[in-house]
């Protein structure tokens, strides 16, 4: 008993299907379709990651901006914050000086 020759052809076929088999067997699902986005605006894949990238750097630019922004008026909260008890130190020091001189005027008197 002689067994028929495959072509090319019939044997790639028997291939792909033996390797689907044992890819469905091991748990391995079929590959979903690619998806060409540049397709649906018309450009060509280059120019559509070029843009992706450059849409991207502008989004990093804007959100390093807005941490800037947000580290600046931190910044100036806290040096505010410095100021006012800078000029509450200076008012507790002018009181004090003041009592310091009624108590040195009691003592010379004493």
């Amino acid at each position: 008993m002689t067994r028929a020759r495959l072509t090319p052809d019939e044997r790639r076929t028997r291939a792909r299907l033996r390797s689907e088999r044992w890819r469905r067997a091991h748990g391995i699902g079929p590959r979903r379709p690619a998806e060409r986005p540049w397709l649906a605006l018309g450009v060509s894949r280059s120019t559509w990651y070029r843009r992706r990238a450059k849409a991207r750097e502008q989004a990093a630019q804007a959100a390093r901006a807005a941490a800037l922004a947000l580290a600046t008026a931190a910044r100036e909260a806290v040096l505010d914050r410095l100021q006012w008890q800078m000029a509450e130190l200076r008012a507790n020091l002018d009181r004090c000086a003041v009592a310091h001189a009624a108590m040195a005027a009691e003592f010379a008197c004493g």
